[in-house]
């Protein structure tokens, strides 16, 4: 963002406040990024696998024909749906856009799926290999997700020093103003002669003025 370093707004406060506010609305960059994609990749291949005795994750996800032969639970149907808005949707929209909005959705989303897995489990239905590897994915994206959500990037840190520094100047310029004005009016009130000869001033300008 080139006008977080613009010199105009370098020593204004509430100008890089602004812009703190907007750059803290971004994902930073970090190797977490890279993880949740790799966590969305694995579990879009895992969809191919096996999750409910014959039934793919494809198919779940789309409840198709064949997995009415299939033994299957609504935990089951709940976990693929969840987990395919949570990684094959909201993941990897977070990690493209930076949205940090979109991050926390998709965290949040992400956990919901790995409760409906734990009531897939407790059901001890027939599962395949493709169910462990996407609640794997699961699982691992959640974790990354937190110092995805948490990590403060290179440019916001930058711009909360500058806030700080600015905002110490600001204030020392605050306190010597305020000192200014209060020898100021120390002065006068130790010396009314100043007073008077303002007075005289202006009712001599006055007078001028009149005639």
């Amino acid at each position: 963002m080139a006008e977080a370093m613009q010199p105009a707004s370098m020593n204004d406060p509430d100008a890089l406040a602004r812009t703190e506010r907007k750059v803290s609305g971004r994902l930073a960059d970090g190797p977490a990024r890279w993880v949740l994609l790799a966590c969305t990749a694995a579990y879009l291949v895992a969809l191919f696998l096996p999750f409910a005795g014959a039934a793919s994750g494809w198919q779940l996800l789309g409840a198709t024909e064949a997995t009415r032969d299939t033994e299957t639970a609504v935990t089951e149907y709940l976990f693929t749906w969840v987990a395919f808005i949570g990684l094959g949707v909201l993941t990897p929209i977070a990690v493209l856009t930076r949205r940090f909005a979109a991050a926390v959705a998709g965290w949040m989303v992400t956990g919901i799926s790995s409760v409906c897995w734990l009531l897939a489990m407790w059901l001890g239905l027939d599962h395949g290999a493709g169910i462990y590897v996407a609640i794997a994915a699961v699982l691992i994206a959640i974790a990354a997700y937190i110092p995805a959500l948490g990590r403060r990037g290179e440019q916001q840190l930058e711009i909360a020093r500058q806030r700080a520094a600015a905002q110490g100047t600001d204030d020392v310029a605050r306190l010597q103003r305020s000192a200014t004005e209060q020898a100021h009016a120390h002065d006068q009130a130790q010396n009314p002669l100043l007073i008077d000869d303002r007075r005289a001033r202006a009712a001599e300008r006055h007078k001028r003025q009149a005639d």
